[in-house]
């Protein structure tokens, strides 16, 4: 640790930029007052990057690009004044509470420390802020000459360097929203970073480094065939253990995505033998059994992803975040419907729930609310359900008129219409829902009803039903109230559609 009452060390932060108006100052931003200085290495842009950087009080150095990333990251090293070096890409922001702890970091640092790469955990984000998986990458250290760049794309710090040490940071944490599929292609880096990679490979045949990373490139760009013999060359290679693990999970997504289940469930489960504390390999080992249907397999594999597994080799190869916070236990919970275990099923379903993201919660709800009908819990489900009426009606209509039908059955027609009647009133949204209302029309008429047979009549009519009777059930209910002219235009949608369906 620095002495006490020495100066607070100086932190450069650098970047290299080409064109990047639209992510540079939220970058900047998120560093807030973290750096000392800002070293910005442009490399030609034809935007309004420079003039943002200059007014966020960068220096700012002009390099031409050259096809080599790692030569632009030294010349941004070479600038920077600062004792540490942060270095960040302009896609990238650092999450909420980083800052604090890289400064705890940079300042507990003893001064006889050997030179050690910090390296946070990378979550990349596609543009709606959801996952893409995950990794750690050196980003943070003391600034020193031996420290240098290496590599055209993917490039790495400090190779080389003799007693170099890593420390993987999970509380240090980037965000890194360029691996988005739209943005990739829309940007060209994929043939950018495919085309450097080969150059690179030329240079240095069999390098696992490269290989893994020209593999990742083929297998975003749904090459699957090209993706799995790259990934399949770094484990035979076997030298650098992170990419291996990483490798293993891919090589099964691509067996998925080529059709091959079997040859993708026995990759897996030979794999997680030899590495049976890395999650995200379990889980896709799961996928590819629950695609075999082989849901006992499936069910083991997800049970084991959603362990909480000691640290380990597996927390320094790929990571998805979203498996190892609800993916799995969701996975699970569905493997145990499938093996009609409907008890330990609507368990799991309820422990995982409160960390479930918005968008998985309807559809978990509405799986964990078939289980629980099936257990005769309906006070329960229907609880479940109700909490979307509102927010996604058209994938709660069919449970709920499960529900009509189960209070038809069981109980009668006055509570069954009760039920659905006050559902329709209550939550608008339900009214756009043709099954709904149909359910409706004909519970009213069941109970005579024909005020409000009429007027569900009318709604069905104003969502374009395709159903004549709806159409001739109206007209007879209009006739009858003295409205022969509203009547006669419902009778003539009731043939047009009769017409149309002979």
């Amino acid at each position: 640790m620095g002495a006490p009452g020495a100066a607070r060390r100086r932190l450069s932060l650098c970047l290299i930029v080409k064109d990047e108006e639209d992510f540079l100052p939220d970058c900047l931003a998120s560093v807030g007052d973290l750096a000392d200085e800002v070293i910005v290495v442009d490399t030609g842009s034809a935007d309004r990057t420079v003039e943002l950087a200059e007014a966020a009080g960068a220096t700012v150095v002009h390099r031409p690009w050259t096809g080599d990333f790692a030569a632009a990251r030294n010349a941004s090293l070479d600038a920077a004044t600062g004792d540490w070096v942060l270095v960040l890409d302009a896609d990238e922001r650092l999450a909420p509470g980083s800052a604090e702890h890289v400064r705890r970091l940079i300042e507990a640092e003893p001064e006889d420390a050997p030179p050690t790469l910090y390296l946070p955990l990378i979550e990349n984000r596609d543009k709606h802020g959801q996952p893409l998986g995950a990794g750690h990458m050196p980003r943070l250290w003391r600034r020193r000459p031996t420290l240098r760049f290496t590599g055209r794309v993917h490039e790495q710090v400090g190779a080389g360097v003799p007693g170099l040490r890593q420390r993987y940071e999970d509380a240090f944490r980037i965000l890194h929203y360029g691996y988005d599929p739209d943005l990739q292609a829309q940007r060209g880096k994929r043939a950018r970073n495919m085309g450097l990679l080969e150059a690179e490979l030329a240079d240095r045949p069999g390098d696992a480094a490269a290989t893994f990373y020209l593999a990742k490139e083929h297998y975003a760009g749904g090459d699957d065939a090209a993706a799995l013999a790259g990934f399949r060359a770094v484990i035979a290679d076997g030298t650098a253990l992170n990419h291996v693990l990483s490798s293993h999970v891919f090589a099964v997504e691509c067996l998925r995505s080529l059709g091959r289940p079997r040859e993708a469930m026995e990759h897996g489960l030979a794999a997680v033998l030899k590495h049976p504390g890395y999650p995200e390999l379990w889980f896709v080992t799961g996928l590819a059994a629950r695609d075999l249907d082989s849901p006992i397999r499936a069910e083991a594999c997800f049970r084991e992803a959603a362990k909480a597994h000691p640290p380990g080799l597996g927390d320094l190869a790929f990571r998805d975040t979203a498996v190892r916070a609800w993916r799995a236990r969701l996975e699970w919970a569905r493997s145990l419907v499938r093996m009609a275990q409907g008890e330990k099923a609507a368990e799991a379903f309820a422990a995982v729930r409160a960390d479930l993201p918005a968008g998985e919660r309807v559809g978990a709800d509405v799986e964990h609310a078939e289980v629980l009908l099936e257990l005769g819990d309906e006070t329960k489900a229907f609880s479940l359900i109700s909490a979307h009426f509102d927010e996604a009606p058209d994938r709660i209509t069919p449970l709920l008129l499960r529900f009509v039908q189960m209070y038809v059955d069981l109980i009668g027609l006055a509570k069954a219409y009760e039920v659905l009647h006050n559902c329709l009133m209550q939550h608008p949204a339900l009214l756009h829902q043709l099954p709904l209302v149909g359910a409706a029309v004909d519970l009213a008429e069941a109970l005579g009803n024909e005020d409000d047979q009429l007027e569900y009549l009318q709604i069905c009519m104003h969502l374009k039903s395709p159903h004549p009777e709806h159409y001739l059930a109206l007209a007879r209910l209009l006739n009858a109230r003295g409205e022969p002219a509203a009547a006669a235009q419902a009778l003539q949608v009731a043939r047009a559609l009769i017409r149309r369906g002979d």
